[in-house]
């Protein structure tokens, strides 16, 4: 389903929603894939989506998953260098490397909890040559369609 590579990323932001993962403290956990779901539902349904459209310059759909060091956080929103909107936040992603993952086929949400499983599971692990920063981690969606998804995850890397 994935292939993967180190790519050098130029510097972005993401102005968005965001909601508080439950269940671990961990930038990455199964836990989180249906509350991911219920959230981005929701952002659709109560229009919120559609707020910050206006601003995208983008064609992608964007997320993020983020930690302050105590909590989890999931963003759903757009790619801008527009102020945000009130009660949006952003999510700075700096400039740097990315293992970047791409997967296709099938619901998004199940794609990015794929993709993300193996970077952390599969290649992130002891005798790979790069960890995971600690930075935010991106979800993109680059078809528009959620239910036969195109997708990449954009997990920040340091070299070991």
């Amino acid at each position: 389903m994935s292939n993967y590579k180190i790519e050098q990323k130029d510097a972005f932001r993401l102005v968005g929603f965001k909601t508080k993962m439950e269940g671990s403290q961990k930038i990455h956990s199964e836990q989180f894939s249906s509350q991911k779901t219920e959230f981005f539902k929701g952002m659709l349904q109560n229009g919120n989506m559609s707020l910050l459209r206006p601003l995208a310059e983008s064609k992608y759909g964007y997320a993020a998953v983020a930690t302050d060091g105590n909590s989890t956080f999931y963003y759903a929103g757009v790619k801008t260098s527009q102020p945000a909107i009130s009660e949006a936040e952003e999510v700075l992603f700096p400039e740097g490397k990315y293992l970047v993952l791409e997967g296709e086929g099938g619901l998004s949400r199940l794609a990015f909890d794929k993709l993300e499983n193996r970077a952390f599971k599969e290649i992130l692990i002891r005798n790979y040559d790069y960890e995971y920063s600690g930075n935010p981690i991106a979800e993109i969606l680059l078809n528009g369609n959620p239910a036969d998804c195109k997708v990449e995850v954009w997990i920040p890397v340091n070299q070991k």
